[in-house]
């Protein structure tokens, strides 16, 4: 089976944890998930992160098929400096399962790798938010029918402003450039989310909204709206949940997930 572009453009927002904008303490972990943006923090220098989505699972009706696909999605970090850290993540298992007329089947495979960075290149200061950029390609090593086959480039920039009352407001701008049917095509991602701390103690909660902009073969532009909550009982340990709504026919109907992440010093 191969992938059809709708479902290539699916798998890109799965391949790695993305993050929620929320404001995280220096001595603590900071990871990337959950939900469509990233984090604007690094690791810190000689400390390892590990993130997983266990799952992330999205469901769509198309022409009359559900079609559902899981993925245990894994990413590793590591700080070169305080301000410079090195990725590696993956959808590690996949398992696509269509359904129609009473009739069901599924295929399963490995994905793509994703080796990437993050350049946290100045902290939040009055209107000048926290700031980073994370370049990444993404290598075709996946089995297919879950591979690209062939190099995607991205560029995503993020940033985050903290208010002295515990929100924090995050922005995401991205470009995508990848291969498809015609050769290669270009995509846009823009996001925001707002997030803050909740009464009880290492729970934060966010809301967050993502639109997609492609001139991909087969693939229309998509557009998502969601929420999630994170849990840090220690500062080395994360858990986390999170759900998109797909607002627009093109886009997949429901993006949500479980994921765990563990920090190491």
């Amino acid at each position: 089976m191969k992938l059809s572009p709708r479902w290539v453009v699916l798998s890109l927002l799965l391949l790695v944890p993305a993050g929620r904008a929320l404001a995280q303490d220096s001595d603590s972990i900071s990871t990337d998930r959950p939900g469509l943006l990233f984090g604007s923090t690094t690791v810190g220098k000689g400390v390892f992160v590990t993130e997983w989505g266990i799952p992330a699972v999205t469901q769509i009706n198309d022409g009359g098929f559900d079609v559902r696909l899981t993925s245990l999605v894994g990413l590793i970090r590591y700080g070169v400096t305080d301000d410079f850290e090195l990725r590696l993540g993956s959808p590690v298992y996949n398992q696509i399962r269509f359904s129609f007329g009473g009739l069901s089947a599924s295929e399963r495979g490995f994905g793509d790798a994703e080796v990437g960075a993050k350049w946290h290149l100045f902290d939040n200061a009055g209107a000048r938010p926290s700031f980073a950029l994370i370049p990444s390609v993404i290598v075709p090593v996946g089995e297919k029918g879950f591979s690209s086959e062939r190099p995607i480039y991205q560029l995503n920039a993020m940033a985050e402003w903290n208010s002295a009352s515990g929100w924090t407001l995050g922005v995401l701008a991205g470009y995508l450039n990848g291969p498809d049917e015609e050769g290669r095509y270009g995509q846009e991602t823009f996001g925001v989310s707002l997030g803050r701390g909740l009464p009880s103690p290492n729970w934060s909660a966010f809301v967050e909204a993502a639109y997609v902009v492609t001139n991909q073969s087969g693939a229309g532009d998509s557009a998502f709206a969601g929420a999630g909550i994170k849990y840090t009982p220690t500062k080395n340990l994360q858990f986390d949940l999170a759900f998109d709504r797909g607002l627009n026919d093109d886009s997949p109907d429901w993006l949500y997930g479980f994921g765990v992440s563990f920090r190491w010093k």
